[in-house]
């Protein structure tokens, strides 16, 4: 791997989940609170070049999807208030996403 790769990789340690992605994946989505990340945050830890958020880890799974995939999937083990409240947290209007509601119907998953 090069240098330069390494600098176009942020990793985010949400709920002691490692996630890591591309930097441009991030700013797919801007006014972002991940669009706007920068060392400079509190939350970034430099001896571990990552940054760090006390936030539900099965959420942001579905959140960091969400700026790969362009569709949010909203999670079947999560409240909807709390689904809402890391929207929010993450700076994602749940008003103006688009979201393919998944559906589960005699062990099957179906697209609603």
């Amino acid at each position: 791997m090069c240098s330069s790769d390494a600098a176009k990789r942020v990793v985010l340690n949400v709920g002691g989940l490692r996630h890591e992605t591309n930097k441009a994946t991030l700013k797919k989505i801007p006014a972002t609170r991940l669009s706007r990340l920068t060392e400079a945050l509190a939350n970034y830890d430099a001896i571990l070049d990552e940054y760090f958020f006390d936030r539900h880890p099965g959420v942001f799974a579905q959140i960091l999807n969400y700026y790969r995939t362009g569709k949010l999937h909203y999670p079947t083990d999560v409240c909807g208030p709390l689904f809402e409240q890391e929207l929010e947290f993450w700076g994602l209007d749940a008003n103006q996403v688009r979201a393919a509601t998944c559906v589960r119907r005699r062990n099957s998953l179906h697209l609603a």
